[in-house]
């Protein structure tokens, strides 16, 4: 049975990933200072303080000899910080954040390309990975999000739109978001693929499963898999990619989300925060923003940009091409319109004069 001081930390941590994590990191310090979970607890606030400045001293040392990023200090900090609040051990954390290495410049953000984007398609050798490629290139979404879905967040919308909530287990967090058709198109080819080989899709079953558990019921994709995925196909593609510190200019899946934003920013039909709603930016997500938009402000930013986002040349072009035969007809529409009721105002002003020139020979 775990110690209570754990359990503490366990619920204080906002998913299991962030706390399977936050534990690893936890417990390299531990081992570290020789200490467990509740002898750590029993130390004094200075001593503790003491060795919290010497533990950055050594991973300082770790990061002269290129072990470590200097970026990622806090981030074995962090972990313990929060362990010691949530179990109201009080420190000066600023005396400890006082000795953290200075940051560098990091690798990872560039945007990928749809040219680029076309060569990772081709670099798939399975539908769910198209999906996948797919999914991320139409929604933008973070690879945790991903990871969770299952057929009940995604339905149906308007005009062959799918509408995806992300986060459904996380009411402070949960979103929406949509699918243009293309991703539509390749998501049901991957779910047709997977009843063939004889898979009982329900609406529990996980949108993204791990290849080879068809049999009986999909296993959901982990964080790990996917990342894993991806990497396999940068390698097949072909991309060249630079290096920057330990990082590439194009970042796995982070690359393809700054096409994202890069596309809805750049558009004139798309308010900031939409913008913001749509790039998962929490600020936006949790529901005392005063600008929060509605469902139906996001499908309208979302559908603004959703030709851009598509991957096909061609039904790129053939949908540019239909919506600007819409706007033509529109127009043309509106020039009709127009031209009726010019007509009928001359109708009834001729009628008038008529009236008035009869009225004047009397």
């Amino acid at each position: 049975m775990n110690p209570r001081c754990l359990v503490l930390f366990e619920n204080a941590c906002k998913s299991a990933r962030t706390f399977r994590t936050y534990k690893f990191l936890l417990d390299k310090f531990l081992v570290w200072c020789h200490k467990d979970y509740e002898s750590l607890l029993m130390v004094s606030p200075k001593e503790l303080e003491d060795l919290l400045q010497d533990y950055c001293i050594f991973l300082r040392t770790r990061v002269d000899s290129n072990e470590i990023s200097p970026n990622s200090i806090s981030g074995y900090f962090n972990p313990i910080f929060r362990f010691l609040k949530i179990n109201r051990v009080k420190i000066d954390n600023d005396s400890i954040v006082q000795l953290y290495p200075d940051k560098i410049k990091l690798g990872g953000h560039d945007a990928i390309t749809t040219e680029q984007i076309v060569k990772l398609l081709n670099a798939c050798d399975t539908l769910r990975d198209r999906a996948l490629v797919h999914f991320f290139s139409a929604t933008g979404a973070r690879p945790e999000a991903v990871c969770q879905l299952q057929l009940k967040h995604i339905k149906e919308f308007d005009d062959g739109f799918n509408k995806v909530i992300l986060y459904s287990e996380d009411f402070k967090h949960e979103m929406i978001t949509f699918l243009h058709f293309e991703a539509v198109k390749a998501l049901k080819e991957y779910f047709e693929e997977r009843e063939s080989n004889g898979e009982r899709l329900t609406s529990e079953s996980w949108v993204f499963g791990v290849s080879g558990s068809w049999k009986l019921d999909s296993k959901s994709m982990s964080y790990n898999v996917l990342e894993n995925t991806f990497d396999r196909l940068w390698k097949r593609s072909g991309i060249k990619r630079v290096k920057i510190g330990n990082r590439y200019n194009l970042a796995s899946t982070t690359s393809i989300r700054k096409r994202f934003d890069t596309i809805l920013e750049m558009n004139p039909e798309v308010s900031s925060g939409a913008s913001q709603y749509l790039m998962d930016h929490t600020g936006y997500l949790s529901g005392t923003h005063y600008r929060r938009p509605t469902e139906a402000q996001i499908f309208k930013a979302y559908r603004a940009v959703s030709v851009e986002l598509m991957i096909s040349n061609e039904l790129r072009m053939e949908l540019e091409f239909k919506k600007q035969e819409n706007l033509i007809s529109k127009k043309e529409s509106e020039k009709d319109s127009r031209i009726w009721e010019l007509e009928k105002r001359l109708e009834n002003t001729d009628k008038l004069l008529r009236v008035v020139l009869s009225k004047l020979e009397s």
